[in-house]
């Protein structure tokens, strides 16, 4: 474990998400603005033809982009996405994916993250891209002020 793990706490609080722990990925680094995944494929996260499942791809992305954002914000912030989209390039050759994101943009509220996936042999097997949302520690506690057609199970998202 590289010197990035004690600076980007942030990182440790999201492996520490049961998910994490059960699909068996971690942040292998990172760096101010960028973040990379490391996965080992197991029959557990297979599809019924025997290869990865696709959304098994996609929650690495979004984690590595999640991750990338975590290394520019306060531990306390809370990054939600707000969109994402992912091509599939090829298929993969053995059971490793590195997933490395990196923060195009980050906004005061909305930030842009970009992401590549590729095998063991560092051949490109997909790219993606999100949208995020940092809300302060702040925004957990403030009580929500919405309009009388707001519905009550949807949460107000600050934009920039």
């Amino acid at each position: 474990m590289g010197e990035w793990a004690s600076r980007y706490p942030a990182l440790r609080q999201m492996e520490a998400v049961p998910l994490f722990r059960d699909l068996g990925y971690y942040f292998s680094d990172a760096g101010d603005g960028w973040a990379e995944v490391h996965f080992d494929a197991t029959p557990r996260t297979n599809n019924l033809y025997g290869i990865v499942h696709g959304g098994v791809w996609l929650v690495l992305a979004d984690s590595a982009m999640g991750g990338a954002m975590g290394t520019l914000c306060d531990p306390d912030d809370r990054i939600i996405t707000a969109q994402s989209e992912f091509r599939w390039l090829r298929p993969l050759k053995g059971s490793v994916i590195r997933a490395r994101a990196r923060v195009l943009r980050r906004g005061r509220s909305v930030s842009h993250c970009t992401v590549e996936l590729f095998d063991a042999d560092g051949v490109q097997v997909g790219v993606g891209n999100g949208t995020y949302v940092v809300l302060p520690p702040e925004a957990k506690k403030r009580p929500r002020q919405g309009g009388e057609h707001d519905r009550p199970d949807q949460a107000a998202l600050p934009l920039e």
